[in-house]
């Protein structure tokens, strides 16, 4: 006999009980359960914009996720209700309720996004009062990056503009860049998943720079700027793509 026959009507019956399940799964509650965990979530509810109301948290951004928890639940409850409890004050309470919470955590959303935009203006206002920036500007340069972060540069500001930025080595990853590979005029240096912050495995040929071993760690107080991508021949005859700085001093 077929094995498409038999195979197919599995196939059928995993569809039909997937499709099935939430159904059943609502009917299988006792309709009494549904209007308790109705009720309770309810009152969670009540209680978190509680504790905003009388500022004992500091926002509503800090009981959205709570709120949208109850919310969900009421929501799943909520059709499994018979009439009697569908008509009463308590039902029509938690409703006005429902519809309250919703408001909040819109605006707690909102706060979300205001904290956001705040952090990162913060932090573009620190970034152009570092030392480095300053320097990078004194020279003539549009910005300063990260020599571990090149692919967060040029995904974030483009590599047009990557090309006008004064590269340095950071400390989280940079550091422990270290020279793997010498191919004329190019040294190429590598870091592993494991070295220091870095999660994965990097690599960068640096042009210009002081004289180096195999094995020697980058100079961390260098300074470069990014040229982009090169396939590099090497002695074994292998090519690879790859990013190319140049060393500015």
């Amino acid at each position: 006999m077929s094995k498409v026959a038999p195979a197919l009507r599995l196939l059928c019956a995993i569809t039909f009980a997937s499709a099935m399940t939430p159904a059943f799964a609502a009917w299988k509650e006792h309709p009494e359960n549904s209007w308790k965990y109705y009720l309770a979530n309810c009152q969670r509810m009540q209680e978190k914009m509680a504790d905003v109301q009388s500022g004992r948290v500091p926002g509503a951004f800090e009981v959205t996720g709570d709120l949208e928890n109850s919310l969900g639940s009421m929501n799943e409850h909520r059709p499994n209700l018979p009439p009697q409890y569908l008509a009463s004050g308590e039902f029509a309470q938690c409703e006005n309720v429902a519809a309250e919470a919703d408001a909040m955590i819109a605006r707690g959303k909102a706060e979300f996004a205001d904290r956001m935009n705040q952090a990162a203006e913060q932090g573009r206002i620190a970034h152009q009062n570092s030392p480095e920036y300053q320097r990078a500007r004194s020279l003539g340069y549009s910005d300063v990056g990260e020599i571990s972060f090149l692919k967060l540069h040029e995904d974030m500001d483009g590599e047009a503009r990557l090309k006008t930025m004064m590269i340095t080595v950071d400390e989280v990853c940079g550091q422990y860049f270290r020279a793997t590979q010498y191919v004329k005029p190019y040294v190429i240096y590598t870091v592993r998943p494991s070295d220091g912050g870095c999660g994965e495995e990097k690599r960068v040929a640096i042009v210009g720079g002081r004289s180096v071993e195999k094995g020697d760690y980058i100079d961390e107080r260098g300074e470069f700027q990014y040229v982009g991508w090169k396939k590099l021949v090497g002695a074994d005859g292998f090519s690879t793509e790859i990013r190319v700085l140049k060393a500015r001093r």
